[in-house]
């Protein structure tokens, strides 16, 4: 089934479990689509969302934040900044109260995540996130030869990160789960 989270094609009180995983944060609608979750859910329905923590608790995408404004200008990270928009467990909080939902539980969450190089993880970056089209509009340079450029800032900036085994971070995320 496909739709749209704004309105979610799913009929009323439906389903007893709604998860979004890191996607809320994208969402223009935040009012609307944590209503629409609420909407499907059965009385008694959980519900289950996870967003990233501030960017600042995630080493990997703030170096990659600020090396994209060193390098491609100011504002340039403000679509990878953005993926930290609900960082502030408070306005979660909040958000899912304003919806409806009670018994709201948020657990902040630190874990290990792990890429093959720092190369790997700028390169995911670039080319599987809205980041790819920030390269293409790049006069004066290769999109390879800006990837270099961010991939040796992003190195620098990381080195307690880096083993032998390759990159290891840590990303923070906070976990709501809550009742209909």
């Amino acid at each position: 089934m496909r739709g749209s989270v704004l309105s979610l094609p799913c009929a009323e009180a439906s389903h007893d479990v709604v998860l979004c995983q890191l996607g809320l944060q994208f969402v223009p609608g935040r009012p609307v689509a944590l209503a629409q979750m609420r909407r499907v859910l059965a009385p008694g329905g959980r519900l289950g969302v996870s967003v990233y923590g501030p960017i600042e608790h995630n080493p990997a995408a703030f170096a990659l934040a600020q090396a994209l404004d060193r390098h491609l200008g100011p504002d340039a990270s403000m679509t990878k900044r953005a993926e930290h928009a609900l960082a502030d467990a408070a306005l979660l909080r909040t958000l899912a109260a304003d919806a409806g939902f009670t018994q709201i539980k948020i657990v902040t969450e630190t874990r290990t995540v792990r890429f093959a190089s720092v190369s790997d993880y700028v390169r995911i970056q670039l080319t599987a996130t809205p980041l790819a089209s920030l390269l293409q509009h790049q006069p004066g340079r290769s999109g390879q030869q800006l990837a270099e450029v961010l991939i040796a800032d992003v190195a620098a900036a990381l080195p307690p990160y880096q083993t032998a085994g390759g990159l290891a971070v840590p990303q923070q995320a906070h976990v709501l789960v809550a009742a209909r």
